[in-house]
């Protein structure tokens, strides 16, 4: 397959091709584009080798380049923050960074966001209804967990919001062009002058919070203690670029697909305004259907056999987190759109050491924006066939004009 034909991903993700590879050549050898054509990866598409590769971080390494272009050398400290953003991280540095973000994302801490999240959805919701007819990306998909992540999570200014969810659009697409593609270079200028802004922001902000802490969470990652020193302005960055990136992407991106999937599957909508207890199984139906990351790259470091490959020392190998989530030797019918679906294994968030730090917040995001949904007895009805990101490496949906309705009041419901 050509997977660097972004029309074609512009369309949805190539679940057929993706199937018949499974089937035929699970682990195969893929082309670069020009002037990498003499170049290539191993493009894994079976659930089994997904994992397979993502729990093995000693063999197959991130630093290198954790999508299908390497990591840039280049001597500048905003590319610095860039190569040393957690997901570029190998072992022992990204356990170590890791483990100490990691209760921030745990329970009792969200806990504490639980209220302003539920408040947000609330906002958002109200604002839709209101209007009855909008594009439900930036209306809702986007600006939900906008605001919090980047405000209440982060605290970011009010006027920074706009900022912040361009910044995160403009580098998880700009991932994915290839050189000579007719949006390379026009992305590549923008993500350039982007960079240095956000490069900028981050260390303003640690040495804003290191003299007056807020209650965010900036504040409290200003403050860590890394191996027993306080945190180091670079070591701080390293979380700003992946907090600042990926952090609301992935709930973005699912909240405009559930929607969309729900609509496609009026049977699937009609069940969860009945069975509002679905809401969880079905957030993460959602999350498999239309896998908000299509793939993450690694590379290897020996010798290995994997599908009956032989994979080198130095040879890119990209997990195909999209294929393996329609995998049917782990998901009955897994072309279909089951709310229902249990147990639902999908690979959404990754696998292994680089599991999505912040899956907890998305998943608690989600539960909670389609509970009100349930509860108001909204359905979204899109008026225009979405319209999709040219993109290999972001499954997104950046436009999708519909009709809100409330066909059922269900303000007494509990979900409890």
């Amino acid at each position: 397959m050509d997977f660097f034909d972004l029309d074609k991903f512009a369309v949805g993700t190539p679940h057929t091709e993706f199937a018949r590879l499974r089937r035929e050549q699970p682990v195969s050898w893929q082309s670069m584009p020009a002037p990498l054509q003499d170049q290539g990866f191993w493009l894994v598409t079976r659930h089994a080798d997904i994992c397979e590769v993502a729990r093995q971080p000693k063999l197959f390494i991130s630093h290198t380049g954790s999508v299908l272009s390497d990591a840039v050398q280049i001597p500048h400290p905003a590319w610095q923050m860039v190569r040393d953003g957690l997901c570029h991280l190998d072992a022992p540095r990204h356990s170590e960074l890791r483990r100490l973000a990691v209760p921030h994302f745990g329970p009792e801490a969200l806990e504490k966001l639980a209220s302003a999240i539920r408040q947000r959805a609330a906002q958002a919701l109200d604002r839709v209804t209101a209007l009855g007819h909008c594009d439900l990306v930036p209306e809702l998909a986007t600006a939900f967990p906008v605001r919090v992540v980047f405000q209440d999570l982060l605290g970011f200014d009010e006027a920074d919001l706009p900022m912040a969810a361009y910044w995160g659009d403009l580098f998880n697409r700009v991932h994915a062009i290839p050189n000579g593609d007719r949006e390379f270079g026009p992305m590549m200028q923008a993500s350039g002058v982007a960079l240095e802004r956000l490069y900028q922001h981050g260390v303003s902000a640690f040495r804003a919070r290191r003299i007056a802490p807020r209650r965010d969470l900036l504040s409290v990652l200003a403050h860590l203690e890394v191996d027993g020193a306080p945190i180091s302005e670079e070591e701080f960055l390293s979380y700003f670029w992946s907090l600042a990136i990926g952090a609301y992407d992935t709930t973005a991106s699912t909240i405009a697909s559930g929607l969309a999937a729900l609509a496609a599957h009026p049977d699937q909508q009609d069940l969860l305004h009945a069975r509002p207890e679905l809401v969880e199984s079905a957030v993460e139906e959602m999350l498999r259907w239309e896998t908000p990351v299509i793939y993450f790259r690694r590379t290897a470091t020996q010798d290995y056999q994997l599908g009956g490959q032989h994979i080198r020392p130095g040879d890119r190998v990209v997990m195909c987190f999209a294929s393996g989530n329609r995998d049917d030797a782990v998901f009955a019918a897994p072309d279909r759109f089951d709310i229902e679906r249990s147990p639902n294994p999908h690979l959404a968030f990754g696998f292994g050491a680089h599991f999505c730090l912040g899956a907890r917040l998305a998943r608690l995001e989600l539960r909670v924006l389609f509970e009100d949904i349930v509860r108001r007895g909204l359905r979204f009805t899109p008026t225009v066939a979405p319209t999709r990101a040219r993109s290999n490496f972001i499954n997104r949906i950046v436009h999708m004009p519909a009709r809100v309705e409330s066909v059922e009041a269900m303000d007494t419901m509990s979900f409890d």
